[in-house]
């Protein structure tokens, strides 16, 4: 027997026709459009309304703060320019002058600056948080318009950090106590 080689032999499947293979008549797959970024559904245009109105909303509210307090920054430059001065009577009378000023402008419906100089002080007292003006055993009204004395000159730096104090840490008016406080 001759051998011969299988590829040389009729096969069936040479011999029956040949069906289609039914993969070759699918098509790819293809895939949907990637979702576009805009136009936003309305829930984000919500979202980026109510952000921008909170924005505003907050910018505004700093701007009216930072001018709202615009008196006490004026203030404390102002005390910084006082304690250069040399005769220590013109700055115990300035300090007073500017205290006073300062507290007409944050309450300006009590009238602190017609208060005698004792009641002013207590006045300050009631209006900050802090403690300030508790440790004066000094006569303010003797000192303001009577002559100096050495003695009680070093009681001066006291009263500008006192005074620095109730300048930066006073309370609004709104969160005064009703009444008098004097």
């Amino acid at each position: 027997m001759v051998d011969t080689p299988l590829s040389a032999l009729p096969s069936a499947q040479t011999a029956a026709p040949q069906m289609p293979n039914p993969l070759d008549q699918l098509r790819d797959i293809h895939l949907p459009e990637p979702v576009s970024w805009w136009p936003p559904a309305p829930g984000w245009w919500l979202l980026a309304l109510s952000v921008c109105a909170l924005l505003g909303w907050l910018l505004t509210w700093l701007y009216r703060r930072y001018r709202a307090n615009s008196y006490r920054r004026e203030a404390l430059h102002q005390l910084q320019q006082l304690q250069s001065d040399s005769d220590p009577q013109e700055q115990l009378q300035a300090l007073f002058i500017l205290l006073k000023q300062t507290a007409n402008c944050a309450y300006p419906n009590r009238y602190p600056s017609s208060l005698t100089i004792d009641t002013f002080v207590e006045f300050l007292k009631f209006s900050c948080d802090k403690a300030v003006f508790n440790d004066m055993h000094i006569d303010l009204q003797a000192l303001l318009y009577g002559k100096q004395q050495s003695d009680q000159a070093v009681d001066l730096e006291r009263l500008f950090e006192d005074a620095r104090v109730w300048i930066k840490e006073h309370m609004l008016e709104d969160q005064l106590e009703l009444g008098d406080p004097c």
